[in-house]
């Protein structure tokens, strides 16, 4: 039975660190979160001015805040980020015996220029999908003169922030080091970024070209990581992705509606907008990626050090 848990070198598999991280991050978060809903349930009803309220209009109200307002975005964001850093902080320290830095999370100020280089090849990225589907008529704006200056803005950022480092953290940093027990490079990052597809499966709106292009960004996203031997620039990329598509040229998030700072009055559903999921479902996300990829390799590599963090490299 012993190896079914661990391989010729004694360690844990792979496959059951990566599922034991999303189970104890899961019922981590579903804790504070139930405690929340039954909280806010209470309050709800009590506030309801004498009206009952039947448990269909509960939920319908508690969904509304989590799932559709700024505020509850935020908060739901930010215990699911506080978990999964509590998680792999177990994980790393007590199953693999590493620290952040050992999976790239290594300090801000070494690994600015990767960051920088990844926000701006996102913005770059995600306004090029945005003009081009401006250009050719597929998305109409409103008057300019109704640019949304709120305060949905600034939030978004957090929240984005918080989603770029949690998401490469445990996609990029956790399992591509567990899938590198394998010594097989390429085959971590495909693996990795076809669980990282797979943890959209339930976003709403879900199609199957968006899918397969979230599996093109985690590769995007990896061979960054393996070629810059830190996670920053795949961080950098995610937010401002994540970003500019939502809280500026107002796309929906994977399948998420985003208030954003234009707002597109209309927009049609095809194969170049990607419809109500987003441009993540959309063939000018393809080709993108597929740029993306064609740059990374004119890059040159990041060279190991003594304290390389990485078990292996492309």
């Amino acid at each position: 039975m012993a190896n079914v848990f661990k391989n010729k070198s004694n360690e844990v598999r792979s496959g059951w660190k990566i599922a034991g991280v999303i189970s104890l991050s899961s019922i981590m978060e579903f804790i504070p979160m139930f405690v929340f809903g039954i909280i806010s349930s209470i309050y709800i009803m009590a506030s309801s001015k004498g009206s009952a309220l039947s448990t269909t209009e509960v939920s319908n109200k508690l969904y509304d805040f989590m799932q559709k307002s700024t505020y509850g975005f935020l908060f739901t964001n930010t215990i699911s980020f506080i978990c999964m850093f509590l998680t792999l902080f177990i994980f790393l320290k007590h199953v693999d015996k590493k620290k952040f830095k050992d999976i790239g999370l290594i300090s801000v100020k070494k690994g600015c220029k990767e960051l920088i280089f990844g926000l701006l090849l996102g913005l770059i990225s995600m306004s090029v999908i945005f003009f081009v589907l401006l250009g050719t008529k597929n998305i109409t704006v409103e008057n300019l003169s109704s640019l949304n200056f709120s305060k949905d803005i600034w939030l978004g950022l957090i929240v984005f922030i918080m989603v770029g480092i949690k998401e490469e953290l445990l996609s990029r940093g956790y399992c591509i080091t567990a899938f590198n027990q394998m010594k097989k490079p390429w085959l971590s990052i495909i693996l990795s970024s076809i669980l990282f597809s797979a943890l959209h499966l339930l976003n709403p709106n879900v199609k199957p070209l968006g899918l397969i292009n979230i599996i093109l960004l985690g590769v995007l996203f990896g061979y960054m990581y393996v070629k810059t031997n830190n996670l920053w620039m795949p961080i950098g990329y995610h937010i401002a992705w994540n970003y500019f598509q939502g809280c500026i040229y107002g796309f929906n998030v994977s399948g998420l509606n985003i208030k954003g700072l234009f707002n597109l009055s209309a927009m049609k559903d095809n194969i170049l907008t990607g419809g109500t999921f987003g441009p993540e479902a959309g063939i000018l996300t393809t080709i993108v990626m597929a740029l993306g990829m064609l740059i990374l390799w004119k890059m040159p590599s990041v060279k190991k050090s003594e304290e390389d963090y990485l078990e292996t490299s492309v």
